[in-house]
């Protein structure tokens, strides 16, 4: 997907810009999107543009693979566990053991996909915003301007955080939120020097 700079980032030109454009998933759905379009949130003025929109990483999930793959082939193991038990109830039994295991797969996984969709970091030329869903009955949405930023670190998860580059990046605030965190992000170091090179900006008066 072909990233449009808004003309605000061409005249004043960060090293930022050209990170986030070059690290951009060519996918309109992704966990690392820079300058997306038709994004949108509750209180988004007219002109406040959206620099990156940012989910979880997908290997970051692999215990929720393992628990789906389980699901997913735990009939088979059961079949054969039940293959041993002589009953005439036995067919009617795997069925119904199937049906339930793989039910159970197809919940952990619309479940892990909705968390990860509508779990979303935007950063944007005004403030920080961090969406939690944890279920349809319940997220939590936390925000944060620009000026009231006082400290960005990051931190990488672990081997595979750093075979596959993601992690945690720590954003420290003087507002009613104290820390903002956005959990197992891709690419956790450019995150950050995105967000330290739009203080740098909004300090020098040119966002």
């Amino acid at each position: 997907m072909q990233v449009q700079i808004p003309d605000k980032f061409k005249i004043n030109r960060k090293s930022f810009v050209t990170k986030i454009t070059q690290a951009n998933s060519r996918s309109a759905i992704s966990n690392f999107c820079a300058f997306p379009k038709n994004v949108s949130f509750t209180g988004k003025e007219i002109d406040e543009c959206v620099v990156l929109l940012v989910r979880r990483s997908l290997v970051s999930y692999w215990p929720q693979y393992l628990l789906i793959f389980f699901f997913i082939i735990a009939p088979m193991i059961f079949g054969v566990l039940l293959s041993a038990w002589d009953n005439e109830n036995t067919a009617a039994i795997g069925l119904a053991a199937t049906i339930l295991f793989w039910l159970l797969a197809f919940t952990t996984a619309v479940d892990t996909f909705l968390k990860w969709f509508y779990s979303v970091n935007i950063i944007t030329d005004q403030r920080v915003i961090d969406v939690d869903f944890n279920n349809v009955l319940y997220h939590r949405y936390s925000e944060a301007q620009l000026e009231n930023i006082q400290d960005v670190t990051h931190s990488v998860a672990g081997l595979l955080g750093s075979i596959f580059d993601y992690g945690d990046v720590y954003i420290q605030t003087a507002g009613t939120n104290p820390e903002f965190v956005f959990e197992m992000v891709p690419k956790p170091r450019i995150v950050q020097d995105t967000l330290q090179d739009l203080l740098e900006m909004k300090q020098e008066g040119t966002l």
